[in-house]
């Protein structure tokens, strides 16, 4: 239940200022695109587009991690496609060359039942109980790319948050650096519905199928 705080905090969040509908919401925007830079130990670039308020959604990582540690140097090349359509995620490693297929269908669930009938007021004292939980805290707003973004502490990371949709965040635990900041954002534009349909002729292994043997 606790790995589900900070995704559950961040559907929350988005929630916060917006009437519900009966439609569940990752995300207040309809569809949009970001492309952000990648700092810290891991460097290059991350691509999202998304539809259906975050239900499909893809995302492109190419980039170099470096860690040092010990003395020593790894150097890793990165170049990942990780496609959610609906309950059933896809993620496919072109470096590694594997591919597997999950279901988060129960998160969705549990985030429906925990979150319906509930009003404006009862989802921001959720989130801030959960915000709570987890010792973090508001910092205020501040701009990202003209964007006004609540500023949210928690754990070991900073996240600025625009209507559910994180544009920047800042981690840090202990030599490990990861940074996000976008560089490109359109919110509301058509998408074809192909750039969510995982790549044909790749054949992606079902983790839960794999865990039954």
């Amino acid at each position: 239940m606790k790995r589900l705080f900070p995704i559950l905090l961040i559907t929350l969040l988005s929630y916060t200022g917006i009437a519900q509908e009966q439609q569940y919401k990752h995300f207040a925007v309809k569809s949009g695109y970001i492309e952000y830079e990648l700092t810290g130990n891991t460097t290059g670039a991350k691509k999202f587009w998304w539809t259906d308020y975050g239900n499909k959604s893809r995302t492109e990582i190419k980039a170099t991690s470096v860690v040092k540690m010990l003395g020593m140097t790894s150097k890793e090349e990165l170049h990942s496609v990780s496609i959610t359509n609906g309950t059933t995620n896809y993620t496919q490693d072109l470096v590694k060359g594997t591919a597997y297929k999950t279901s988060n269908e129960e998160y969705i669930e549990l985030g429906e039942e925990i979150t319906k009938d509930m009003t404006e007021a009862e989802l921001q004292q959720m989130a801030d109980e959960i915000l709570e939980s987890l010792g973090g805290e508001r910092l205020g707003i501040e701009k990202v790319l003209g964007k006004e973004c609540e500023v949210i502490k928690v754990m070991m990371a900073k996240v600025w948050i625009y209507k559910g949709l994180p544009l920047k965040s800042e981690a840090k635990v202990m030599r490990m650096v990861a940074n996000e900041t976008a560089v490109k954002f359109e919110e509301n534009i058509h998408i074809p519905s192909s750039k969510f349909e995982p790549e044909k002729g790749v054949e992606y292994i079902d983790i839960e199928e794999l865990y039954e043997y």
